[in-house]
């Protein structure tokens, strides 16, 4: 007995020396600074000339990278392969970059780190997910945090998966697919998903839906549903929006046809060559009511993410810039980028003002073609901005601020300069049942461009918004009304009105915008958005535009290259 007691202590302590061996040992998938292995069981059996030991009950597999728990385990040390299974006691559980995935069964490589597990379900950042199985692998490119620090992740494919934000046990929608890739850090990529509110099928998408997850993408929009619209301009408009994604790049395809003999269209691809670093390249069909003409608008560059900076370098021809350069006054302009580079700093915490900030600057050579040929003008420019939400006790007020900073120089004909400081205080505050948000907008301007584009005056503007909440007998579900207006103080005019409506079922919210332009331009359009709630800043506009509203977000008052 004592015998068979020290060959079990032996055999246990060859199988963990050649598990950490093996594991430890350096390699291109190894452990950053090889971490031991960790065993942990009820029972643990290795037959030494095999080199299979299992392990059942409780067992808890740690290398420092990834956990493993399952109610069985065997491990083939010559093949440092692990197959764990599933039983009525429980279910295998695989934990690793912060992500846990539940399922029947695990076949898993140490060495190479990758492994496929069967019935698989877990999150993929905000969404749940459910499949018949995945294959993790090592991510293409090791992500950053904003910090510069590098974070070991996986990249994943699930097969047969459905997928949803909503946490209820019957959501509100589902997106169903037979291929979903996920692109540690960057996107998921659902290949055709079948679109489903509640359960009733929908339709089949014929497009790959892409998810951005890099902070700096969440913003792009990606549409789902068929384009439709109504412009004052333009007429009624039926269209639609789709493309495809691999690891490394996308390609984004739009069309849309007015009733007033007008189509619209694009093509955009975006192929990532370095880890954070892509090129992209595309062409615009848009329509000018200016001149009651519609060209053909190219663009092409490349852009860099990294730790929470931005660069973006590129080059646009005949671009149709839209510029509300006070508050319901829209001014279009022809414009010629050969090329413009911009550079943002990430956020950076400001504890004494109680926000943050970021630098940012930009360099570029234009030529503005609004009225024709024009000579080329070179911009170098520096700027700052600060955001913050000041923390007010009682009283349940939230007020908050934004300001940008520029300074242009210019270089052409003549030099000249140019300064411009806009910023936006507001506060929100509750009237009974009814949510109100009051903003100032104040821009100062000292100097003058010699491009009318980038030819900015002085604006003052109050911004007043009011929306009230219905509930429903769904307590997750309910509507809410709103109306906001534009006020502008140095024409002593009320120049926009914007009217909304709201449906929020708690994981999705449809909103209809109506935009009543009050100005002499009389650009009126009514929208229709979808939100996903998980994705605030990249919702869904299946009609209509964007509004300039200085109550949301800092980066509606940043100027962007990139699309």
């Amino acid at each position: 007995m004592e015998n068979r007691k020290i060959a079990w202590r032996l055999g246990l302590v060859s199988f963990l020396s050649f598990f950490i061996l093996h594991t430890a040992v350096p390699s291109a998938y190894a452990a950053p600074g090889g971490e031991n292995i960790q065993l942990d069981a009820d029972v643990i059996s290795f037959e030494e000339s095999t080199g299979i030991a299992t392990a059942e009950g409780n067992v808890r597999i740690n290398n420092g990278e990834v956990r493993l728990f399952a109610p069985f385990v065997e491990y083939d040390s010559n093949g440092q392969q692990v197959r764990a299974l599933s039983s009525e006691e429980g279910s295998v559980t695989f934990v690793t970059a912060g992500k846990r995935l539940s399922g029947e069964r695990l076949d898993y490589n140490v060495a190479e780190r990758s492994g496929i597990m069967t019935m698989p379900n877990g999150r993929v950042d905000s969404f749940y997910v459910r499949g018949e199985a995945i294959e993790v692998m090592p991510s293409r490119m090791a992500s950053g945090d904003v910090s510069g620090n590098e974070i070991e992740d996986f990249d994943a494919i699930w097969s047969g998966a459905s997928l949803t934000t909503c946490s209820d046990p019957h959501p509100h929608y589902r997106l169903e697919s037979k291929r979903v890739s996920v692109i540690a850090g960057k996107r998921v990529i659902i290949k055709q998903p079948k679109v489903f509110l509640g359960d009733t099928l929908v339709f089949t998408y014929p497009f790959d839906y892409i998810i951005w997850l890099d902070e700096h993408d969440k913003r792009k929009n990606s549409p789902i549903f068929p384009k439709i619209g109504y412009e004052s301009d333009k007429g009624a408009g039926l269209g639609f929006s789709g493309g495809w994604g691999w690891e490394s790049g996308t390609i984004d395809l739009s069309v849309i046809g007015w009733t007033e003999d007008i189509w619209e269209g694009e093509a955009f691809i975006t192929q990532e060559i370095w880890d954070g670093l892509s090129i992209y390249g595309g062409v615009r069909r848009s329509y000018d009511d200016t001149i009651d003409d519609t060209k053909w608008r190219p663009s092409w560059g490349l852009s860099y993410r990294k730790a929470g900076w931005s660069l973006d370098a590129g080059w646009r021809q005949r671009e149709l810039l839209s510029v509300e350069k006070n508050a319901g006054y829209d001014s279009k302009y022809v414009l010629w980028r050969k090329p413009e580079v911009n550079i943002v700093s990430p956020w950076f915490d400001d504890r004494a003002a109680g926000g943050w900030f970021r630098l940012m600057t930009t360099w570029g050579r234009y030529e503005d073609a609004t009225s024709g040929p024009a000579p080329t003008v070179e911009r170098l420019g520096a700027g700052l901005q600060i955001y913050g939400e000041p923390s007010v006790k009682g009283g349940g007020l939230q007020p908050f601020y934004n300001a940008v900073y520029w300074h242009y120089r210019y270089d052409g004909d003549a030099s000249e300069e140019q300064s411009l400081l806009d910023a936006a205080v507001g506060v929100r505050w509750n009237l009974g049942s009814f949510n109100l948000t009051t903003a100032y907008l104040r821009r100062w301007s000292w100097g003058d461009s010699p491009m009318a584009w980038d030819d900015y005056d002085d604006r003052e503007d109050i911004y007043q918004e009011i929306s009230y909440s219905i509930k429903t007998e769904r307590p997750d579900t309910s509507w809410k009304l709103g109306v906001r207006g534009a006020y502008s103080v140095i024409d002593d005019d009320l120049t926009e009105m914007v009217y909304s409506a709201q449906y929020d079922l708690s994981c999705m919210l449809w909103e209809a915008v109506f935009r009543d332009d009050l100005t002499s331009d009389g650009d009126d359009w009514l929208g229709l958005k979808l939100t996903i709630k998980a994705y605030p800043d990249s919702g869904i506009r299946l009609m209509g535009n964007d509004i300039f509203d200085p109550l949301t977000a800092p980066d509606d008052l940043v100027p962007k290259l990139s699309r």
